[in-house]
């Protein structure tokens, strides 16, 4: 599918969400980037705080001092100008080829539809139908704003996050605030195939086991493995948002507040 790439970049960027203590991830992840996805043709930014990666095809963006994963979000998104953000965590991992002719075809419906938020992540599916590539993502939806291969119109995006926010934070209550707006999407496809390497900062053992089998190497001195229990909580988690996944959409987040026993005040902020 044509598509102008010059106009394309000064509306769309990709944005790898990092800071400095993750620098450890980014051998690997580029590494990786690169291999899956050797065509990508949009432009390419790392978020870090004083250090940047030694690469020409990646634009370092530095914002200083580590605040809050929101705080250093607002930070970098002030100073981009594209229209459109795919928001990449450091943590995931291709493992598979991307199709680009694929992803600029969801591109141009994000565009054609002034689509203020799209999201990949194969986990969340849409409650209705649109088209043969997007759903709507109906108000009142769990996880409604995710920071998981998400597509951002970057100026709704800063209007949903607030400072002093972890990225756990804004999944809960950014979801809330995102009520205000229409136009949130789900793809009905997958896109980006990935692993996610580390949650809260440690790496999982399966992670390590599939980007070794790949080739690539892992700094598992800087960084510590998940352990056993911490692995099966992990499991049980995910498992556990499956499972309201197969509830009905009204009924999730008052579901999901009673789950997390009222931690977050899901149902009242």
């Amino acid at each position: 599918m044509y598509m102008n790439f010059e106009k394309v970049n000064e509306k769309f960027a990709i944005l790898v969400v990092s800071c400095d203590k993750y620098s450890d991830l980014w051998g690997p992840f580029f590494s990786l980037f690169w291999r899956f996805w050797p065509d990508c043709p949009f432009t390419l930014y790392l978020l870090s705080n004083t250090i940047g990666v030694d690469d020409k095809r990646v634009k370092n963006l530095l914002i200083g001092k580590d605040i809050s994963w929101s705080d250093n979000l607002i930070n970098s998104l002030n100073q981009l100008k594209e229209h459109y953000i795919l928001l990449f965590m450091d943590d995931l991992f291709l493992i598979e080829s991307v199709k680009t002719d694929k992803f600029i075809k969801l591109l141009k419906t994000t565009f054609e539809n002034n689509a203020k938020y799209v999201t990949m992540d194969p986990l969340y599916k849409p409650d209705k139908h649109f088209n043969d590539l997007v759903g709507l993502i109906s108000k009142g939806a769990i996880y409604r704003a995710s920071t998981v291969l998400t597509i951002w119109d970057r100026s709704v995006l800063l209007e949903l996050l607030k400072n002093g926010e972890s990225a756990w934070d804004f999944e809960i209550y950014g979801t809330i605030r995102s009520d205000k707006y229409d136009d949130f999407y789900a793809t009905c496809d997958n896109y980006f195939n990935v692993i996610n390497g580390v949650i809260k900062g440690k790496w999982q053992r399966s992670a390590i086991r599939k980007i070794k089998s790949l080739g690539v190497e892992i700094d598992l001195i800087k960084r510590n493995r998940m352990t056993f229990s911490e692995t099966i909580l992990f499991y049980f988690k995910r498992q556990q948002t499956k499972i309201l996944y197969l509830m009905p959409a009204q009924y999730r987040r008052a579901i999901k507040d009673v789950i997390l026993r009222g931690k977050y005040e899901y149902n009242l902020r």
